[in-house]
């Protein structure tokens, strides 16, 4: 038997670079991650790892916030501790040497892009002892950025991979540099050997590729059949901050499995645990049960609260008509959102945050029935939860993106019936009304996936996101 233990995206921001002012806490209350308590919610981690029962531990890319190099002076300090009682292994990846040149430090209400960053290459030194050095082969891309080879054990060959561009402007690989993984993967199940792959992003879509498509590598369906027919078992990957686990077949009947690591600083704060033996592999997810930080303790909810809290933050502000706390935290999401146009519409906004935060399942399934003739949503599965607070199950299924679903909605459940009833609305109206931009074929395939990542989140189907066991074939 022999015991992996997995973790992913820590994005470690060192506090040194930030006095916690204004821009600094719409940039922290804006992101699903913990970024000024990072550091000790990995310390709780490494500490829980360096005692248990693992024999390695693989650490999936983004191991500092946006590259800073002081957060990873900060991180090595971390791992070289933990090595000391666990063989640690990672791989680098885009946010570790800030591809997009976007590294900050912040002060009051300003932000400054003159941090330190370090490059692909330094970064392969500075991790050198934790897979490079160890490695029986390395390959070198165009970036200077390194994939090795090593031996986890005589039965378990790990590829640690960079992923971070395959030189036709996608994450992923040029085709020398699959040619290498492949010849690997090949010779290691020709010994018998189980396969398996660390990189950062994902090979299979996960959730959805509605929602994962800037998240895969380039031509992941070539890549991801090569993959699996040459026999690698599984493709640990993290980047979409989801903890997910899904089965590749295929057409030579071999399966895959890749195994989607949360973010370790973001809810769920998860460790995935691959355990291997003869018979079986064993998928089993744990999670930072506490953490202290400056002096006080803290729990998972907190770290839940926070994820939780990009969204309530929003709510919350505009339902307290603090219009200035709105406005920014709107705009601090990104995406080209600007100031002047949420501002003109923000009285109808702020009415609907105090409606959103405040309406139960009776309600809002009345006025849904009352606009669609009531034909909306199921009559009697909205009379059994009618007293509801809606908000609190719709922030349960927005965690089921991240967590893989802790809560489930079973099928034929009022939340499941309801859900399922409100996604299909927009087709629903699109039918009825004979509105030709709903009725393309473009949108029907939209809205079917839709309805598939729906499902998913409600109730996911197998493998089991959190523990499951695969037999060996």
């Amino acid at each position: 038997m022999f015991k992996i233990a997995m973790v992913a995206d820590l994005h470690h921001f060192s506090e040194t670079l930030s006095d916690g002012g204004k821009v600094y806490h719409l940039r922290e209350s804006s992101d699903q991650k913990c970024l000024m308590e990072s550091g000790a919610i990995i310390d709780s981690a490494f500490e829980t790892l360096g005692n248990s029962d693992c024999d390695v531990v693989l650490i999936a890319g983004d191991l500092s916030n946006d590259g800073e190099k002081v957060s990873h002076e900060e991180m090595k300090v971390k791992i070289d501790k933990l090595s000391q009682k666990k063989p640690v292994y990672v791989v680098y990846a885009t946010h570790d040497w800030c591809c997009d040149g976007n590294a900050k430090r912040f002060e009051g209400d300003k932000y400054y892009n003159d941090v330190e960053t370090m490059t692909p290459p330094e970064l392969r030194e500075f991790y050198k002892d934790y897979g490079y050095a160890k490695a029986f082969d390395e390959y070198v891309n165009h970036l200077g950025a390194s994939s090795y080879a090593v031996k986890l054990s005589d039965k378990i060959l790990l590829l640690g991979l960079n992923d971070d561009q395959d030189g036709k402007g996608h994450s992923g690989y040029s085709d020398e540099h699959f040619e290498w993984i492949l010849k690997h993967v090949k010779e290691a199940k020709s010994k018998g050997e189980t396969v398996i792959v660390m990189e950062h992003h994902l090979v299979l879509p996960g959730l959805s590729m509605l929602i994962n498509k800037g998240m895969i590598i380039g031509e992941h369906e070539e890549r991801a059949e090569a993959l699996a027919e040459a026999g690698v078992d599984f493709v640990i990957v993290g980047h979409s901050h989801t903890l997910r686990t899904t089965e590749y077949t295929a057409k030579n009947g071999n399966k895959m499995y890749q195994v989607n690591l949360g973010a370790l600083c973001g809810h769920p704060a998860s460790i995935t645990t691959l355990t291997v033996d003869d018979k079986e592999y064993r998928l089993d997810v744990s999670y930072v049960e506490k953490f202290t930080y400056k002096g006080k303790e803290y729990t998972n909810e907190y770290i839940t609260e926070h994820t939780k809290g990009l969204l309530m933050g929003i709510l919350k502000s505009g339902a307290a008509d603090d219009k200035e706390e709105f406005l920014d935290r709107i705009v601090a999401i990104g995406g080209g959102i600007k100031r002047e146009n949420v501002e003109k519409h923000y009285k109808l906004l702020r009415k609907l945050c105090k409606f959103a935060l405040n309406v139960t399942v009776g309600k809002a399934g009345r006025i849904i029935n009352s606009l669609t003739f009531g034909k909306g949503v199921n009559k009697k599965a909205v009379k059994q939860i009618k007293d509801d607070n809606l908000m609190e199950h719709i922030m349960n299924i927005y965690l089921s993106v991240f967590d893989g679903s802790i809560t489930k909605y079973g099928a034929g459940s009022p939340v499941y019936t309801i859900a399922k009833d409100v996604v299909a609305l927009p087709e629903k109206i699109g039918k009825v009304l004979k509105i030709k931009a709903l009725q393309k074929e473009s949108m029907k395939k939209t809205f079917a996936q839709i309805d598939e990542i729906a499902e998913e989140l409600l109730n996911p189907s197998l493998p089991d996101n959190h523990h499951c066991v695969i037999e060996r074939h």
